[in-house]
């Protein structure tokens, strides 16, 4: 028998994209469909969309809320499937998505997440394969992970035991998300599979585009705090000398032998989205990272080539070095 799906579509001023993305939903015919619609107030049309396909829907409302971790909580307190995945107003779900997903869950009892490929389309209607997890390096699960959120499933009884979803978090909480139920069921219960299921949208208007810094500061936050309580404070404290961190984040659940992945997760992150210093904060941090000597594991090739050019830029020691030697490197190359 085919589990039931709770699909939450968290939305706010979508009206241009809603109604392709409930299409797209309705569609699949999955046969046990749990879907919710939590708008946040919309005042663009979207409500007259949601109506249209009322008889349809679990529930839905259209209310002010404290934004979209908390739209997909109040749609979490009152599912009763035992998957969930949720879907944004202006992404898709690709034909058939939801039967192979109720499948694969049914045909697993020990599934726990399952997660496929998502297509990116651009602005012009172009579109391409994105990225998926390597289920052979399980390290790069937790420094490295591509968290395809439009399709990735959780088996609900792990959301429940995580605590549902971090309602600190506006930007990043299908992050925070994933590792909490990776550190607390390891990472035999996850499948990564080569299906097409849903397609991300990138519009001018989208978070991951127009809210960068919160999205690296809220990361920055997560680590910082998972630094901490593995006894890394000096990572920490660089994590906040680069970043505003969100403070009171829940912990993630961790144990001793963590340690060495939460490191080389902190330093994937720095040499990830710092190698290059644009900022007088960047500088103070990557050149705190460097002072402090820290072991930084085994790294890639990438990472390598990262921490090579980041070094050299951090032979100026000063950022007024820097500035000068940055300024003579444009103007006589």
């Amino acid at each position: 028998m085919l589990p039931r799906i709770t699909l939450i579509t968290p939305s706010y001023q979508q009206a241009a994209f809603l109604d392709e993305c409930m299409r797209s939903v309705h569609d699949q015919d999955y046969p046990d469909l749990e879907h919710m619609v939590v708008d946040g107030g919309s005042t663009d049309g979207s409500v007259a969309i949601i109506e249209s396909f009322a008889a349809k829907l679990a529930w839905w409302c259209s209310e002010r809320d404290r934004g979209q971790s908390h739209a997909l909580n109040k749609g979490l307190e009152r599912a009763t499937g035992a998957v969930f995945g949720w879907i944004n107003s202006d992404d898709l779900l690709l034909p058939g998505a939801l039967l192979m997903v109720g499948q694969a869950f049914a045909s697993d009892p020990d599934l726990v997440v399952l997660t496929g490929v998502r297509l990116k389309r651009l602005m012009d209607g172009t579109e391409y394969r994105m990225g998926v997890d390597d289920p052979a390096d399980p390290d790069k699960l937790f420094t490295a992970p591509h968290v395809n959120q439009q399709c990735t499933f959780y088996r609900m009884d792990a959301v429940r035991e995580a605590g549902l979803i971090e309602e600190r978090l506006h930007c990043v909480m299908d992050y925070e998300l994933w590792l909490q139920v990776l550190f607390r069921k390891g990472t035999n219960g996850l499948r990564i599979v080569p299906w097409e299921l849903a397609v991300f949208r990138a519009q001018a208007e989208s978070k991951s585009i127009v809210q960068k810094k919160a999205f690296l500061d809220e990361q920055a936050a997560i680590l910082a705090q998972m630094c901490s309580d593995m006894g890394l404070d000096n990572l920490a404290r660089v994590l906040a000398i680069g970043h505003d961190l969100p403070v009171g984040i829940r912990g993630v659940p961790l144990r001793p032998k963590h340690r060495a992945l939460v490191r080389s997760m902190a330093v994937a992150f720095l040499l990830k989205w710092h190698f290059m210093i644009f900022s007088r904060r960047d500088f103070s941090m990557m050149q705190r990272f460097r002072k402090l000597g820290i072991g930084l594991g085994p790294l890639d090739e990438e990472q390598r080539s990262q921490l090579r050019i980041l070094d050299e830029q951090l032979r100026a020691d000063s950022w007024l070095m820097f500035r000068i030697r940055r300024k003579w490197d444009h103007l006589f190359g």
